[in-house]
């Protein structure tokens, strides 16, 4: 009864604050307009389910755990990466593009989703890909993202070292065939594709709003850094002041995503007219310890995580994301290391069509 009334409070605060909003502060309203007056293309149907995990809950004995099924939405499977594309290819159309170029790794839940983008608003996809696992080469190679670039027609290319100037090669003949190719970033984490995640906030306040929670934080796995810096920027920009974003880096050092973290932050406020000041340094949460031995390589404790989360909820994770991102919001909740836990919500950046390639890591 207790639960319920703190819920049924929160919905009514919820309900006032907006009223407030409505009906005597213009200057919410116009910030509003001036976000909503960027292009953004239809991809997916939202919004996506915000749920509570049960089971999972009851297992960690507390806070109430939810989880953000950003995985499930339509381009091929799903994940976050179709939420910046809503951005980044309208204004690829906007620019006249008849081919966009990407890059990631040879299982890159972007690019896949990339490809998808493409061929439904009909522009060719080119992709270059490196191997961050170099003795998994056939594995990654044969089935899981890189089948599904191949069944969606994208023209691949490989690099051996730095994928960077494969990228310019790619854009500079696509330029000379007279295709005014697109580039988008590894993980459209560039101010634009970033966008995507600022309108991700909103669609979480409202839901929460309305389910009658506070989450005192909400984890990402954070590697190119615009999900994390993008959520960010949005909670703050639309009111939220109170639920830190917490990125578990699947790659990089602390010290690194972070300073990332920031470059993206000032590109989100340069391509939206947000004040750079903002988000704070301070507001930047980055944990490093749950990486393992690298990029694209399993953890143990992130192999567990997705076992536990589909033997219970019936949700599957993916080996180099979501799982490592998931095994830290756990072992912080086991070992009280996560001050004034409430509400914990977990956003489900997808990546499942992965797990086939890493079947061996994964088999009991």
């Amino acid at each position: 009864m207790i639960e319920e009334d703190r819920r049924t409070f929160i919905k009514a605060v919820a309900a006032a604050s907006l009223a407030g909003v409505a009906g005597g502060c213009a200057t919410a309203p116009r910030a509003r307009d001036r976000f909503d007056s960027i292009p953004r293309l239809t991809l997916t149907t939202l919004p996506t389910a915000c749920k509570k995990m049960d089971n999972l809950t009851s297992t960690v004995g507390g806070p109430d755990l939810y989880i953000k099924r950003d995985d499930v939405m339509e381009l091929a499977h799903g994940g976050n990466k179709t939420r910046k594309l809503e951005y980044a290819l309208a204004q690829a159309l906007d620019r006249g593009a008849k081919a966009v170029v990407t890059q990631g790794g040879l299982q890159s839940n972007h690019v896949r989703q990339t490809c998808s983008g493409a061929a439904r608003v009909g522009l060719e996809a080119h992709v270059v890909l490196s191997n961050p696992v170099p003795e998994m080469k056939a594995e990654l190679m044969g089935s899981g993202n890189y089948l599904m670039n191949q069944l969606m027609g994208a023209h691949i290319y490989f690099a051996e070292d730095q994928r960077g100037p494969v990228v310019e090669k790619v854009l500079s003949d696509l330029s000379a065939a007279g295709k005014s190719p697109y580039n988008i970033p590894a993980g459209a984490s560039n101010g634009i594709g970033s966008l995507g995640y600022v309108n991700a906030a909103r669609e979480l306040i409202r839901q929460w709003d309305d389910m009658g929670i506070r989450p005192s934080h909400i984890f990402t796995a954070t590697g190119s850094c615009g999900t994390q810096a993008g959520l960010l920027m949005g909670l703050r920009y639309f009111g939220n002041q109170e639920t830190r974003v917490v990125g578990i880096s699947v790659s990089g050092s602390r010290e690194r995503v972070e300073e990332r973290m920031r470059s993206v932050l000032d590109m989100i406020s340069e391509e939206a007219g947000f004040a750079r000041d903002l988000v704070p340094d301070d507001d930047i949460l980055v944990h490093d310890e749950y990486i393992g031995t690298g990029y694209g390589r399993p953890t143990e404790a992130g192999i567990a995580a997705i076992r536990t989360v589909g033997e219970q909820e019936g949700i599957i994770l993916d080996p180099v994301y979501t799982s490592k991102g998931m095994s830290a919001m756990l072992d912080l909740l086991r070992n009280r290391r996560l001050d004034g836990a409430r509400d914990v919500v977990f956003l489900h950046t997808g990546g499942a069509p992965a797990i086939h390639p890493y079947a061996e890591h994964l088999r009991t």
